[in-house]
């Protein structure tokens, strides 16, 4: 992510404002010295410039700018954030480690969310997937995107959303994150996961049935990866509009699973 390459920078860049070790002059950063560092990138990095290439504008962008701030100011997940990134410069052999943090988080979180939340946060994301052009739709059922492209092509679609959806939408994220920084993702167990199965199974038969040619949905899906980009985004928003057909326990299990880190 562009503003985590921004902190590695300023780090490298930022010798004077941190106390050096007596033995080899080595410098000695703290948790707390990156949290401080994590807050001043808002302001340092062209965070509004890259939402307005995204296509935010007015209220939206405003919106976009705030969030971001918050998730580098709020003390729970910058704390988190600084952890990962001592962990990383402690293993300079594993450069992936600080990298894509922010999402991530949300991920681990959601699961803890209330159903209601959790289901309004997807309903957002089924909008965004039916908007986007088929190439970009089907790549992204595919996961055939990098996380920086996977990233900027979502907030194209969140962009577009009317300023109180991607509010509450921003609000779930940030709630989420939070929550990831302090649990563990939630795992379904077996029986959980064979009903998930069975319900998205049973709804899928039905929505595939009543496309133009079911036939060549249900080949595509039996090897997704291989799958054209349109059928791969046909099967992608039939799968969401399986899990929104579900109900109780089953609904909710299945929005845990499409949240799985």
């Amino acid at each position: 992510m562009r503003l985590i390459l921004a902190l590695f920078l300023s780090l490298a860049l930022w010798p004077a404002a941190t106390p050096a070790a007596p033995q080899g002059g080595d410098i000695v950063v703290t948790k707390q010295d990156i949290m401080r560092l994590l807050a001043q990138i808002p302001e340092i990095a062209p965070v509004r410039e890259d939402m307005r290439r995204l296509g935010f504008r007015g209220e939206n962008l405003e919106l976009a700018v705030a969030q971001n701030r918050a998730f580098y100011t709020d003390p729970v997940i910058a704390g988190f954030i600084a952890e990962q990134v001592m962990m990383a410069y402690a293993s300079p052999g594993q450069p992936g480690q600080a990298q894509g943090l922010i999402w991530p988080l949300i991920d681990r979180g959601l699961g803890h969310l209330p159903t209601r939340k959790l289901k309004y946060y997807y309903e957002v994301e089924e909008t965004m997937i039916d908007a986007l052009p088929v190439a970009q739709c089907g790549r992204i059922i595919r996961n055939d995107l990098s996380a920086e492209a996977h990233s900027d092509t979502m907030s194209r679609m969140a962009a577009r959303l009317n300023p109180p959806a991607l509010k509450e939408y921003y609000e779930i994220q940030l709630t989420a994150a939070r929550l990831g920084a302090q649990r563990g993702p939630v795992r379904l167990s077996r029986s959980q996961f064979d009903r998930v199965r069975a319900g998205l199974d049973r709804e899928m038969d039905v929505l595939v049935a009543g496309t133009p040619r079911p036939a060549e949905i249900v080949d595509a899906m039996r090897d997704l990866r291989h799958a054209d980009n349109r059928r791969a985004c046909v099967i992608g928003r039939l799968m969401y509009d399986a899990v929104m057909r579900l109900e109780g326990q089953t609904l909710r299990d299945a929005l845990i699973f499409m949240s799985a880190p």
